[in-house]
């Protein structure tokens, strides 16, 4: 094993030995922390809606193959976001009648972090 994949072992194992249940548990160098960050960018207009659903995209795989694990109040809101994506098209030539707009993405992240926040340990 290689000195890379040995650091990726390492963070896995560290990622599956606890739940985090709220954003502050989630070290921000973790995919899930990441997710989060990318949030806020979105909200905070650092970051292009285009740009946001391919990172987040990219992240939430990174938290999947990791083995992080979130709370359910946590996993609800990332889901919640999640599912906006899947309606929401990278390339807006590809937009069709019903697919998320650039403004309906950046509601349902504002509405996200805004559960997310208001979550207690």
């Amino acid at each position: 094993m290689n000195a890379g994949q040995d650091n990726r072992s390492h963070e896995a194992d560290r990622a599956r030995q606890r739940m985090w249940k709220t954003a502050g548990a989630v070290p921000p160098d973790s995919a899930t922390g990441r997710q989060l960050a990318l949030m806020s960018d979105l909200s905070h207009a650092t970051i292009s809606p285009q740009d946001f659903a391919k990172a987040w995209l990219d992240s939430r795989r990174a938290a999947l193959r990791n083995g992080e694990r979130i709370g359910e109040h946590l996993s609800r809101h990332l889901d919640e976001v999640f599912y906006t994506l899947d309606d929401y098209p990278i390339d807006p030539t590809l937009r069709e009648p019903g697919d998320a707009t650039d403004d309906e993405l950046l509601a349902a992240v504002n509405d996200a972090l805004e559960k997310i926040e208001h979550a207690r340990d």
